[in-house]
């Protein structure tokens, strides 16, 4: 189980930094869900996320969301077909 000490922990660590669509939101007394939006902004499913661990959150967001790194990568790849 995720406790409170280990989510903020997560949270002000550079873990969610490594993934530019996370977005992080405090809701005081609210248990921690990951929400997965589309491009518009609204809410697919909404994921309990209070009995995972540390390790479980960044397995599911490395699964789900792109990293900094491919972010990057995608980035360089457009840059230089573009100047081609």
């Amino acid at each position: 189980m995720m406790s409170t000490s280990s989510q903020k922990a997560f949270v002000k660590s550079d873990r969610p930094a490594r993934y530019p669509g996370l977005r992080v939101k405090y809701v005081r007394g609210a248990d921690p869900v990951i929400k997965l939006m589309d491009e518009e902004e609204r809410v697919q499913e909404t994921l309990a996320i209070d009995k995972w661990n540390t390790d479980s959150v960044e397995e599911f967001l490395g699964l789900y969301l792109e990293s900094a790194a491919e972010a990057d990568e995608f980035d360089d790849n457009s840059i230089s077909k573009e100047e081609l």
